[in-house]
């Protein structure tokens, strides 16, 4: 758990569906090069086949491809983040418990993103800003971040887990159009939250899940109109006392959801992906160089998925 957990029933306002599509508004840009990540905290893979009904309905229908990711151990939120973002495990960039606050010494793909003189922005835990921007997180100084020279280009973050996704997801739109990035991450807390106050086989932990499945099916239709590649995933899953950490597959199996006019074909794989091999992931589909330590994404399933 990252912070105090509060003992009150979860509700779900439906109003935020309605809230965040006012804001919503089909441009005209087409980006077949910029990628924004959809990082969903705590969602186990057995999970969001069950809950993700949108999601699993653009793969019926050829729009996207369905793998699964391995994540590292251990199955922590802070070393998955670090090696989502670096691919390298926790014995080389060195994060291996959620205690550390200082900014990584690895290279990360905002660090290679920046170095080619691209853009990134990231709404998110504010774990990330330590990470990947600077730390430890002054509340004040780092909640909005803009035009920073090095990792993180723009930040927008949140320091609470019960923060609300809709309104996440608002800001992260917000950025998406005023600095129109070529890498946006999004990475919402309420599956994480839920799962740790009611476990993950909870009626809670499903309908927050059912939940972040109805905010995707707001916003995905505009970034898929405006030629995005889109990634949704997560970092660990959740087990069913609420926990995470260990190598059991409820706490280390999560979603891989892939959807780009560059693959060969959109279908079910049974794929499963190491985490490290995100990273490089991320930079071929931005075409950018990975850095020499990101474990490469694995050539064969490249090949396969993209006819390369």
């Amino acid at each position: 758990m990252k912070t105090t957990k509060h003992t009150t029933r979860m509700k779900i306002d439906p109003q935020e569906y309605t809230f965040l599509l006012r804001g919503l508004v089909m441009g005209d840009r087409i980006n077949p090069n910029r990628l924004i990540v959809v990082l969903i905290d705590g969602l186990s893979n057995e999970v969001a086949q069950r809950q993700l009904g949108y999601m699993e309905g653009l793969v019926e229908e050829g729009a996207a491809l369905r793998a699964r990711v391995k994540s590292v151990l251990p199955s922590l939120s802070r070393p998955c983040y670090a090696s989502i973002f670096t691919g390298t495990s926790p014995r080389v960039h060195g994060v291996n418990t959620n205690e550390p606050t200082a900014r990584l010494e690895t290279l990360s793909v905002f660090d290679v993103l920046a170095e080619a003189s691209h853009t990134s922005a990231v709404a998110g835990y504010h774990w990330m800003s330590e990470l990947f921007s600077r730390g430890p997180y002054d509340l004040v100084r780092d909640v909005e971040q803009n035009h920073n020279e090095s990792g993180i280009t723009h930040g927008r973050f949140y320091h609470q887990d019960e923060y609300p996704d809709a309104q996440l997801f608002a800001l992260a739109e917000r950025m998406r159009r005023t600095e129109n990035p070529d890498l946006l991450v999004i990475h919402p807390m309420g599956c994480d939250h839920a799962g740790h106050k009611h476990g993950g086989e909870s009626r809670e932990y499903a309908g927050r899940a059912a939940f972040m499945d109805g905010i995707l099916a707001t916003v995905l239709p505009v970034w898929m109109r405006e030629g995005y590649q889109i990634i949704v995933t997560a970092d660990h899953g959740m087990n069913a006392f609420g926990f995470h950490g260990g190598p059991d597959e409820a706490e280390r199996i999560t979603p891989f959801y892939l959807i780009s006019q560059r693959l060969s074909s959109s279908r079910v794989t049974q794929d499963t992906i190491e985490q490290t091999e995100l990273s490089a992931l991320f930079c071929d589909l931005l075409e950018v160089v990975p850095s020499a330590t990101m474990r490469p994404f694995s050539p064969s399933r490249k090949a396969q998925w993209f006819g390369l």
